[in-house]
């Protein structure tokens, strides 16, 4: 069977790591599959194809209507040329020949919740486009051959929604984190203050403009705590904003924006850290969740149903939109080691039932094969 792996919609992040981890899983299989990849220029998986001396891949660029552009004047070639069978677009999906079964990951979770106003910070031409983009999505649903979730709930609404049924729940992996041997991190914070992760950029989405305010109750009660941001400090509109609302609270030694963390990094960061923050909407699945299992630090995060449906009793909810519930949870898993023990042993035996990089992937190649024999 011939394969196209698609990861032209992944170009940096949690999606870039998540088709690493697929990639270096993919390299020990041994099967009669023929791979070829498209993967987006200049990012950390071109990197790696170009250290693992792998040649069968393509190109597409990082600007997303050049990408579109690009399957639609080569698609049709490089199917032909390949002899390709079978497409999985990792997430997304590609507008390759539609007489070629293609699956797709979904992680798009506000198309699945549409009671929820996700773009409700968004107006005029940014929001048309953000709906246009939508919907986009969505006939990409429809068009695949099949629909790979991470999440039960999202699945679940897409079945009601869309009325599509050729689906496959599959959880994500446990990565292999390895300790870079140069610490960067290294005496960056102080070691005496507990730390909360913002482990993302600048997305609204994660509620990331709250800290400060979060930060500021916290130091009007004489509490010691900081927060670490891995957003980029890149002067944007976003940054600027945030750092105007630091200064506002006079919480600057509370946060650190630290920039963001390159995936060999990752372990040095959370051996840092003592809690994990996720306050987003909406997710499909979050990589902060697994790590903060797997780190063994407790994961405070929103309490909305698609949380819920991932962590179970694995985590400590708060309502996303009050600070001061915020607060009040922080400082009881502070000050209360039996809860936070608890939490801790929750998180390790639902730990337990995530596969492997290699489990994982099996699981998709499985999925693929069933797919190509029904068409």
């Amino acid at each position: 069977m011939n394969i196209l792996i698609n990861f032209g919609t992944l170009k940096d992040g949690g999606g870039q790591n998540v088709a690493l981890n697929f990639m270096a899983s993919l390299l020990t299989i041994q099967n009669n599959n023929y791979y070829h990849f498209i993967i987006v220029k200049d990012t950390q998986l071109h990197k790696f194809f170009i250290n693992s001396k792998i040649n069968n891949y393509t190109l597409v660029p990082k600007n997303p209507i050049g990408r579109i552009l690009y399957e639609l004047v080569l698609g049709r070639f490089i199917v032909y040329k390949y002899k390709i069978n079978i497409i999985y677009s990792y997430f997304g999906i590609g507008l390759y020949p539609k007489y070629i079964p293609q699956v797709t990951g979904s992680a798009d979770s506000n198309i699945y919740f549409p009671e929820i106003d996700f773009w409700s910070q968004y107006s005029g031409i940014n929001l048309f486009f953000k709906k246009i983009i939508d919907n986009y999505r969505i006939w990409g649903l429809k068009r695949a051959s099949g629909i790979i979730f991470e999440n039960k709930e999202l699945e679940r609404r897409c079945h009601k929604l869309f009325k599509l049924r050729e689906t496959r729940f599959i959880k994500p992996s446990i990565s292999n984190y390895e300790n870079n041997k140069k610490n960067i991190f290294k005496d960056k914070f102080n070691n005496d203050t507990p730390k909360g992760l913002f482990l993302c950029s600048w997305q609204l989405n994660k509620n990331i403009m709250m800290i400060p305010e979060i930060a500021k109750l916290i130091k009007d009660q004489g509490i010691d705590f900081s927060f670490i941001l891995t957003a980029p400090i890149d002067s944007s509109s976003m940054h600027i904003q945030f750092s105007n609302l630091i200064k506002k609270n006079d919480v600057g030694n509370m946060v650190n924006i630290i920039g963001q963390v390159k995936k060999e990094d990752l372990s040095n960061l959370y051996n840092q850290i003592d809690y994990v923050f996720l306050l987003s909407k909406l997710e499909s699945f979050s990589n902060n969740i697994i790590e903060s299992w797997f780190f063994k630090k407790p994961l405070i995060i929103s309490d909305e149903p698609w949380a819920k449906s991932i962590c179970k009793d694995g985590a400590i909810y708060v309502n996303r939109k009050s600070p001061s519930d915020i607060v009040e949870k922080i400082i009881n898993i502070c000050n209360n080691p039996n809860y936070k023990s608890r939490i801790l042993l929750n998180t390790k035996n639902i730990l337990k039932t995530y596969p492997s990089i290699d489990q994982r992937t099996k699981q998709e190649l499985d999925y693929l094969n069933y797919i190509y024999g029904k068409n």
